[in-house]
């Protein structure tokens, strides 16, 4: 998507952190940017850091309250009209170790991560859609969707590799509507991920819900340069955004070790054979299709 000025985005957890940075960059090419967000408190710091705009508005959202996001997607629609960029990016977790934790711990992280992620496409994917303009679908993942992490991050991982593959299938499925699709996996960033569940515990313990999140990585990467990374993902219609290059040699060791475990030599009757030949052109020309978007303009 090359031509952004006019056109509108939507971000989850857009107050803060990554959401925050992706929407300073698309202010800047003179996009239209309703942000979501839980706490009014940090609605209300994200307009002061981005200064006043007649381009901006603001949301307290819930994003596991599907009702919410529906109301969300009407009042965008009826404030700036058609949404173009669509960033499902907000991301909690918790503490539990992944082997300790309960249904609470799981349906917590898992309603607002994916949960979250499915209902900003269900309710923003038909009228994107219809409209007929093109746009673009930014889903934030992790490197915690891409290798393995230490036990405390097995439930964010979980929610993480699945919205990476979400995003794989949705840039096939919507390619013909000329929307890309951009699966973001960030590492160490300076965002409010992974201490929101002080928020979640503060909630059910029946304490000020208002609590303030501190920036759990002092020493993490920049969320405005992460921001301007997804700006530029989206403009050239790239799949994925590594931001961290530090992390190449944890991710060619992890896939190295998955394809040294397939075999090597094996047989297939005929049926399974065709059966795959097929499933692997219809995935070809569906992606050369998605990676083909925008290339005709300059």
């Amino acid at each position: 998507m090359r031509d952004f000025a006019g056109k509108t985005a939507f971000i989850t957890g857009g107050a803060s952190g990554i959401g925050l940075g992706m929407a300073r960059a698309f202010l800047l090419r003179g996009m239209k940017v309703v942000i979501g967000d839980l706490l009014q408190a940090h609605l209300d710091e994200a307009r002061r850091a981005l200064g006043a705009s007649n381009r901006l508005h603001c949301i307290r959202l819930d994003v596991s309250d599907r009702a919410a996001m529906n109301a969300a997607a009407r009042e965008t629609a009826e404030v700036f009209g058609h949404v173009h960029v669509l960033c499902n990016n907000v991301g909690v977790s918790q503490r539990n170790p992944i082997d300790e934790a309960s249904y609470a711990d799981w349906d917590y992280v898992l309603n607002v991560n994916l949960g979250g992620t499915i209902a900003g496409l269900v309710e923003f994917l038909p009228g994107m859609k219809a409209h007929g303009e093109g746009g673009h679908v930014v889903n934030t993942s992790s490197m915690a969707g891409m290798i393995p992490v230490p036990s405390f991050a097995g439930i964010y991982a979980t929610s993480k590799f699945a919205v990476r593959g979400m995003s794989d299938a949705l840039r096939l499925a919507l390619a013909p509507y000329g929307i890309g699709v951009s699966v973001l996996c960030p590492g160490l960033v300076r965002t409010r991920a992974m201490t929101a569940g002080d928020l979640y515990r503060a909630e059910h313990e029946h304490s000020d819900p208002e609590v303030e999140l501190r920036d759990a990585v002092d020493g993490g990467m920049d969320p405005a340069a992460v921001g301007e990374l997804v700006a530029q993902a989206v403009e050239h219609n790239r799949p994925y955004i590594f931001p961290h290059g530090e992390f190449v040699p944890e991710v060619r060791a992890y896939f190295e070790e998955m394809l040294a475990a397939f075999p090597t030599e094996f047989e297939m009757d005929e049926r399974r054979r065709t059966g795959e030949e097929r499933r692997a052109k219809m995935t070809a020309e569906a992606k050369a299709l998605a990676d083909s978007l925008g290339k005709e303009q300059p």
